[in-house]
């Protein structure tokens, strides 16, 4: 059996929270382009949500040093609340997409903000502890 490096897998996981999060955040432009619900709000979320997958693919590849160097075993464990708020940012645009609720950019917007630097400081910490 051929298992990948820790490392290949933690490059998948962060293209993987990034695309997620991309492919949801332009769900509401999808739906404007139907008229279900206003361009102005469809942007108000697509943009935030699409710059924030960028910033964390971004930050995925910045701290990625290939196989020359294995994650520790807790990666998961220290990236899990990251991309699970990430997530409810990326459910925050599915919602979006479907009604215009004032909550939802307000609840997206403390979903991405706090994900995303939990995401990006975990990364900080696998990076720096891998060997």
């Amino acid at each position: 059996m051929n298992v990948p490096h820790p490392s290949a897998i933690l490059r998948l996981l962060g293209f993987a929270v990034a695309a997620g999060l991309a492919m949801a955040g332009i769900q509401p432009v999808l739906a404007a382009t139907t008229g279900s619900i206003e361009m102005r709000w469809a942007f108000g979320l697509t943009a935030p949500a699409v710059l924030t997958a960028g910033l964390v693919f971004g930050a995925a590849r910045a701290f990625d040093r290939g196989d020359a160097a294995q994650p520790p075993w807790y990666s998961a464990w220290l990236l899990l609340p990251g991309a699970f708020l990430l997530a409810g940012a990326a459910a925050m645009c599915l919602f979006g997409a479907l009604v215009e609720f004032t909550l939802i950019p307000w609840t997206m917007w403390v979903l991405l903000i706090t994900g995303a630097l939990l995401w990006t400081a975990a990364m900080v910490l696998v990076r720096s502890h891998s060997h």
